[in-house]
């Protein structure tokens, strides 16, 4: 979605977080592998720091009710569980009524319910004992009166701790249940749907876009790396593309058949064969290569089922106006990311301005991207998507260019994996 070249650190919690990804079904691998990829770059290792002050937080009833009335999430550290256990430890009976009287006194209210465990054991197991724990808390309130329609179950493993796994005492504050409070919004369903509708209808798209990645440093400072580029759609199978960020200039052209990847700044090209449309086209690229287009997920004809994919929360925020055009503003959450996206009102539904939010990286660094000069049907001229290479550029090996065609400039260093 809005993707763009992007590397993360090689940290361990994110690369089980993406072997987590690799494993999913094919639908919902693509959208989330995307999402992983094009939020944000972490410069250098950015662990999580604990504090003894964090460690002593306790169960209040009170907090726990204010957290789901705002929509907040909240940790119920009364809620513990052994090693390696999903049955909880004796105490949670007062908790449990707890949340079963506070989703008893607001009926309109839906839970999710989601298990964590400690980095003891690899991380495949710990995914699956992280939902049976989510699961027995689901059973228990359903014991208590609750509707199962309203509790949706989730697992997080290993992924997100709260606390050091190097002591004890940190490993059993991983081992927790959190609680978030969910609004599943129709019409933001229904404006999503009807944008990825029109767009797929279109047979010929072009718009400008400005995007701004947000990177995270070792000492906690957000930066951002500007970059401005056009993307031009002929269905079903051409496009052409371009990106500048100031250190790195690309363009990209599918005729349907061959695939031509310029570096100008480089004066460097290279050609891949990739038959087919579209679709198929943004599906090798990302797989393949990690090389997604721009907007690559908004290009597609089912782009509703692939944005949709891993949604638990969505809202419909009221509008907003972007470039002098009136817009209805639409927020999404998955495990991955939280994603804000502005639809025009009227005739023609375009993405007006993407948000996304890491939910995986700490600080919440941003990739957002503003479109601008829509067009479509028939205010497009045909195209031209063969590659006629004026400047002489020199081919190369999509290998010996590949690692130029990211957002990173040659000054920014990646940390080791911590």
């Amino acid at each position: 979605m809005f993707s763009t070249q992007i590397k993360m650190l090689e940290r361990r919690e994110y690369d089980r977080a993406r072997r987590k990804l690799s494993e999913s079904t094919p639908g919902h691998r693509g959208i989330a592998r995307q999402f992983f990829l094009a939020v944000a770059f972490v410069v250098a290792a950015n662990a999580p720091s604990w504090s003894q002050e964090d460690e002593a937080k306790h169960y209040s009833k009170e907090a726990m009710q204010q957290a789901l009335q705002t929509r907040d999430q909240y940790d119920v550290y009364g809620l513990r569980f052994g090693v390696g256990k999903s049955t909880l430890q004796p105490g949670a009976e007062t908790l449990l009524d707890d949340i079963a009287t506070a989703l008893k006194n607001f009926p309109d209210w839906s839970l999710r319910i989601v298990g964590h465990t400690d980095a003891s054991g690899n991380a495949e197991t710990n995914e699956r004992l992280s939902l049976e724990r989510a699961n027995a808390i689901k059973a228990a309130l359903v014991e208590r009166g609750v509707n199962t329609d309203r509790l949706l179950a989730a697992g997080a493993g290993q992924t997100r701790p709260i606390a050091s796994n190097e002591t004890a005492e940190g490993k059993a504050l991983n081992r927790r249940v959190e609680l978030v409070r969910l609004t599943d919004s129709a019409e933001a369903k229904k404006l999503l749907k009807g944008m990825s509708d029109y767009l797929a209808a279109q047979k010929t798209i072009s718009f400008a876009y400005d995007a701004n990645l947000q990177v995270v440093t070792n000492s906690e400072q957000k930066l951002g790396l500007t970059s401005s580029g056009t993307v031009v759609l002929s269905r079903p199978d051409k496009v052409h593309t371009t990106r500048s960020g100031g250190f790195v200039e690309i363009e990209a052209l599918f005729d349907g058949k061959t695939l031509t990847l310029l570096g100008k700044n480089l004066n460097k090209y290279t050609q891949v064969d990739i038959p087919g449309t579209v679709d198929h086209l943004i599906d090798e690229l990302k797989d393949r290569y990690g090389l997604p287009l721009p907007a690559a997920d908004l290009l597609m004809t089912n782009s509703y089922d692939e944005l949709m994919q891993g949604v638990y929360d969505s809202k419909d925020l009221g509008s907003g106006v972007i470039n002098g055009a009136e817009c209805d503003s639409l927020a999404f959450r998955k495990d991955e990311v939280d994603f804000q996206i502005w639809v025009a009102q009227g005739a023609q539904p375009y993405p007006c301005r993407l948000v996304i939010t890491s939910r995986m990286v700490k600080g919440g660094p941003e990739y957002s991207v503003q479109v601008r000069d829509w067009k479509s049907g028939d205010e497009l001229m045909p195209g031209d998507f063969g590659f006629k290479n004026p400047t002489n550029a020199e081919k190369v090996n999509i290998k010996d260019i590949q690692s130029n065609l990211g957002d990173l400039p040659g000054n920014f260093v990646r940390g080791d994996g911590k």
